[in-house]
This record gives structure tokens, C-alpha cells and sequence, in this order.
């Protein structure tokens, strides 16, 4: 005949549906509190213990907490002694604990004067006879045995274990719940500090324009109001406190689709501040309602300083030129004066050379500028190699006063015409041309290549000049940059050769390298896009 155990009791349900009414709260300490108390006084126990591993990973931080009925929360944020965590290791390591932990499951002590795994520690009287002890694990690991004790046998039955062990796995699952609510907790906290001290403006708006967040930086935009009394209300109705939103409520008042950005610049005439504006769509989940994010670079600096550099620019132009031509003139005039083998003479030539080398150096300042503001209405359809090869005949000169060979290898017969700036490409090419024909000694090797791939067309210019060491080569484009090196110094230059190269190829959103081997040669090219 087989034996069936009896199905739980109402009573027994009752205390399962309490049990789980119990861990419903984030708060760890509470949710043992509540639940232990609950528990032994079901189960009918003066006394109770709980080993608890003090950090996940750590397999001999356990502590181990004797329990009264009224069992206090705070017991479980007290300081251990030294005395309560030798206990605790010796249970874990002698005694039942270290059984439940290697099995990860629940067991029942009918009598600990005959169950050998049972642990009596001499200094701690207890009078126990039976014993229900159940494991908390969480990914496969234990990290809590809770051990409910009885001073008469065979106190407990096996429906009672069945019974601690769901409210065991429980436990396991609340506590873990609560850890991480704690985390989120902080992370969000640490969030929203990070971004109410960031110096940007930041407004976060829900699909409707209401505002759900602002940092300190977005209150002071909006006149320093109290940052509640901003929450909630619509980004159309906070427009008239800076004109710097008008473009955002524009936006807010268009169809919304999700992964949308905008970039743009916005004026504020409250506060004479220029600002970059990014706008970005959020989802509150996929497919769910939407919402934006706004933040707000303030660039009333940057401006200023620009608006600095182009009087500086300007003064430069006007009001340098007439100064350093009336000192070429001057020298030009002494010079006719004096004995061409004299010293004077020679004085007034170092004179008349480095200022026309200034000059030089305000033309292509100018000539910089000039480029990085130039209109994109300049750019025409032309064939790419017609530029190159007129970029070659204008260096062709200075390669025959060396005695170099420069040969060009063009596979651009079926490449489309392409929209550019030829002055301006032209330009780029003349300058890596002109420093390899400069750095490559007499009757060395310079090739041009010329292709197409990718859907774009590549300038490549090699040469067997002196090299270029490995650390200069992340500053090569640099304005005014030159490298000092051997063989380099009779090479004339300012250093805005190749920062006039960058500046042209990025202008036409496309890419500048540079590759060298010392003694061998250098290799230097950019691709533009088709």
C-alpha cells in the first residue's frame, strides 16, 4: 500500500498567501523582519538563527544572528563581534548549516541528541531537540540559512519543510528584487545629479511637450524660477521666457518619429546667448509613447572668439600689408645705394627675405580662412583628372630643377565627373607635390596615383625623400607644425602647407593621411566622395 502525504491545510495556505503579502516590500531588512516574526510564531518557536552572507562572492563573510520573537530590524545592520563570527564560520565549516549549504536544500533534525550533524556550541546554552533549517539561493548560490528551533522532538513534519522551502525561494527572489531596486535607486540618483550639474541646458519633454525634468543650468534659462513650479507645465508656454525654444515647439509641432535628431542654432534675445541646440526622440518602450530630449550648448564664447579672430584676421590683412611693403621697398632702395659685397647689403637681403616670409605667412593665414568659409555654391561638376593633371604641369618645374623622375600612373578613364572646387583641389594637390619635390633629394623618385574605388576617387603622391619619424606623424596636419629633423634644414616652409591640405579635403567631406618610413620615403594622400 502506498503512503500520500496530506495536501496542505487552509491554515497552511493562509500562511503562504500571507508570507508572499510580506514580500512586497524593496527593503531587505524589513522583508526579514516581517517574515521571520511571522514565521515562528506560525511554527510555534521561542527561537530561531539566521547565517547571512555579508557580500555575494564572499564564502567566509557569514554572520550569524540568534533570533528572539520581536525580532528587531536594526539587529541586522549592527556591527558582528568577533565572537559571533567565529560561531558563525564554525557552523558553516562543523555543523548543520555546512550540510544545507552543500546539498542547497532544507532538512529536518527530528532529535539533535542523535543527529550528528547537529552542532552544540558549548558557550551558547540552548535546549534545542528538533530543528527545520532551510537555504535562501539565488543563482545557484546560498547566500542565507534560516534555522527554526524547538525544544521537544519531532516538532516538525515534512509538510512543514515543503512549506518553509517555498517561503524560502520566496524570501530569495524578494531579497534579490529589493537588492536591485537599491541599485536602480542609486544609479538613478547618481543620473539625476550627474545631469542637473552638467552646464548644458537639458529639457526632458514627454510626447506633448510637458516638461518631466530640467537641470540647473535649463531653470537659470528660464529666469531662475522654482524648478516645481516648472515641472509639468508645456514647452510652448515656456517659449516666451527665451526665444532660444521658438524652433523647439516647431519641432514638438511636427508629425513624431521615433530616432529622429535634430542640430541646429538658436538665439536667445532674453539673454543675448547663442547656443548649438540637439534635439532627440526617446521611447519609453518599443513602440510605446514618445517623447523628446533637448540639450542646449551655449556658444556665446565660441562666437565672440570667432568674431575676434576675424577682426584680428582683418587687421592683419589691412593694416599689416602696408607696413611689410614699405619695408621691401625701403631695403629694395638701400640696397641700390650700397656695395652689393658688403654687409650692409647682406643685412638689408636677411631683412628684405624674412619679411617677405611674413607676408607669406599672412597669405596663407588668409588663404586658410578664406577656404573654411568659402560657399559651397563654388563647387562645380568637373573630370577629376583634368584637375590632376593640371596640378602636375604646375610642378613640373621645380621637378626638372632637381633632376627628379616623376611618373603618374591615372586609372581615372571611366571615373564620373564630381563636385568639388577645382582652385581649391588643385591647391591641395600642388602641396603634397610640392613638399615630396622638397624633401626628396636630387634625382630622386615622386609617383602620383590617381583611382577610383569605393565610390570614391583617391590622390596619392609617393616620393623617396628623407622620411618622417613615427612620432610626428599624428601632428603632421597641425597649423604651423614642422619637423625638425636632419636633411630638413635648408627645406623653407611655415607649416600651413598641410594643414591647407586637411582643411580643403575636409571641407569637401573627405579624408587626409600620411604614411613614411625613414630613409625610404613618404606617402602622402586624401580620397573624396563621389
Amino acid at each position: 500500500m502506498q503512503l500520500t502525504m496530506p495536501g496542505p491545510t487552509a491554515k497552511e495556505l493562509d500562511l503562504l498567501s500571507q508570507v508572499s503579502t510580506m514580500l512586497t516590500s524593496f527593503d531587505r531588512d524589513r522583508v526579514l523582519k516581517n517574515v521571520i516574526d511571522f514565521l515562528m510564531r506560525s511554527f510555534d518557536v521561542e527561537q530561531a538563527s539566521l547565517l547571512m552572507l555579508s557580500g555575494v562572492g564572499e564564502a567566509d563573510g557569514w554572520q550569524l544572528f540568534s533570533l528572539r520573537p520581536r525580532f528587531q530590524t536594526a539587529i541586522l545592520r549592527m556591527p558582528m563581534s568577533e565572537e559571533a563570527l567565529q560561531q558563525a564560520h564554525r557552523i558553516v565549516n562543523d555543523g548543520l548549516a555546512r550540510w544545507v549549504i552543500q546539498q542547497k536544500q532544507g532538512t529536518i533534525i527530528e532529535d539533535t541528541h542523535t543527529d550528528a550533524r547537529w552542532l552544540e556550541i558549548p558557550d551558547i546554552p540552548s535546549g534545542v531537540r528538533s530543528v527545520l533549517c532551510v537555504p535562501f539561493v539565488l543563482d545557484d548560490q546560498v547566500i542565507g540559512v534560516f534555522t527554526l528551533q524547538h525544544p521537544e522532538a519531532a516538532h516538525f513534519s515534512e509538510l512543514d519543510l515543503q512549506i518553509m522551502t517555498i517561503v524560502a525561494n520566496q524570501v530569495s527572489v524578494a531579497m534579490r528584487n529589493a537588492e536591485l531596486f537599491t541599485q536602480m535607486q542609486a544609479q538613478q540618483k547618481q543620473l539625476e545629479e550627474v545631469l542637473r550639474a552638467m552646464p548644458d541646458v537639458l529639457f526632458v519633454l514627454d510626447a506633448d511637450g510637458k516638461l518631466l525634468m530640467i537641470n540647473e543650468s535649463g531653470v537659470e534659462l528660464l529666469g531662475g524660477r522654482d524648478e516645481f513650479a516648472l515641472l509639468g507645465k508645456n514647452v510652448r508656454d515656456l517659449q516666451k521666457d527665451d526665444s532660444a525654444l521658438s524652433l523647439v515647439v516647431e519641432i514638438i509641432d511636427s508629425p513624431l518619429q521615433s530616432g529622429q535628431r535634430w542640430s541646429f542654432e538658436a538665439h536667445s534675445d532674453q539673454h543675448k546667448r547663442d547656443f548649438v541646440v540637439n534635439v532627440s526622440v526617446w521611447e519609453q518602450e518599443p513602440g510605446g509613447k514618445a517623447g523628446y530630449v533637448i540639450v542646449m550648448r551655449d556658444i556665446t564664447q565660441m562666437r565672440d572668439l570667432n568674431r575676434f579672430k576675424d577682426e584680428m584676421l582683418q587687421m592683419a590683412s589691412h593694416d599689416l600689408r602696408s607696413p611689410l611693403a614699405l619695408i621691401v621697398g625701403y631695403c629694395s632702395l638701400m640696397q641700390m645705394d650700397v656695395d652689393p659685397d658688403s654687409k650692409i647689403a647682406e643685412y638689408l637681403g636677411i631683412v628684405q627675405q624674412q619679411t617677405e616670409r611674413m607676408t607669406g605667412l599672412l597669405d596663407d593665414l588668409l588663404r586658410v580662412e578664406k577656404i573654411r568659409t568659402s560657399p559651397l555654391e563654388l563647387y562645380e561638376r568637373v573630370d577629376f583628372q583634368d584637375v590632376v593633371n593640371s596640378a602636375l604641369n604646375s610642378i613640373r618645374a621645380s621637378v626638372d630643377a632637381k633632376q627628379q623622375r616623376l611618373s603618374a600612373d591615372l586609372r581615372l578613364d571611366h571615373a564620373p565627373t564630381i563636385l568639388l572646387s577645382p582652385p581649391l583641389i588643385r591647391e591641395a594637390m600642388a602641396n603634397l607635390l610640392s613638399n615630396a619635390v622638397k624633401y626628396t633629394p636630387e634625382k630622386g623618385r615622386i609617383k602620383v596615383t590617381a583611382y577610383m574605388a569605393d565610390q570614391r576617387v583617391y590622390f596619392v603622391v609617393e616620393d623617396t625623400g628623407i622620411g618622417i619619424p613615427p612620432e610626428n606623424l599624428p601632428r603632421l596636419f597641425t597649423s604651423f607644425y614642422r619637423v625638425r629633423q636632419p636633411g630638413s634644414e635648408d627645406v623653407e616652409g611655415r607649416g600651413l602647407g598641410l594643414s591647407l591640405v586637411k582643411t580643403i579635403v575636409e571641407r569637401h567631406t573627405g579624408e587626409v593621411w600620411a604614411e613614411s618610413t625613414m630613409g625610404v620615403g613618404s606617402r602622402f594622400g586624401f580620397w573624396l566622395p563621389l
